[in-house]
């Protein structure tokens, strides 16, 4: 029993994607009610399989997850994050299952997720999937030289 708790998550252990990373920052927008894409969150893709993002929604907690490759340019992210009301009283929580497809470049992907919103009781409440397109973000010099 010991030997199975030492053994990682499958989407922890890092998976050959032939240079095909995703690892990295990206800016991503999602599809709203109104068929317009918006500006959704910030978000990084570690290594380890590992994901943080950061939303623009106030009542939204830290979004973590895990991902992995499921095949050329093909990946596969869960997420979950905390809801809060207007108050900043914790109301449910909601799972996003997402596909994932890394553009040839590399430099952004289209995306399509299964969210699944839950109430304080577990009982799922919303599952509806949202069309979603994410750019990688770069290093960018500023403008003005640097300091002498």
């Amino acid at each position: 029993m010991s030997c199975l708790l030492q053994i990682p998550a499958t989407a922890q252990i890092p998976i050959q994607t032939n240079g095909q990373s995703i690892e990295g920052t990206f800016i991503s927008q999602v599809v709203d009610s109104a068929g317009n894409l918006t500006l959704f969150e910030g978000g990084t893709f570690a290594p380890d399989g590992s994901y943080t993002g950061a939303n623009v929604n106030g009542l939204h907690s830290t979004h973590k997850g895990v991902w992995v490759s499921t095949g050329h340019r093909k990946f596969v992210l869960t997420v979950l994050f905390f809801t809060h009301d207007a108050q900043g009283v914790f109301n449910g929580t909601v799972k996003a299952k997402i596909y994932l497809t890394l553009a040839e470049d590399l430099q952004s992907y289209d995306s399509v997720a299964e969210r699944i919103v839950t109430d304080l009781s577990g009982k799922a409440t919303v599952t509806y999937p949202i069309p979603g397109h994410a750019v990688r973000m770069n290093v960018e010099f500023p403008d003005y030289p640097p300091p002498q």
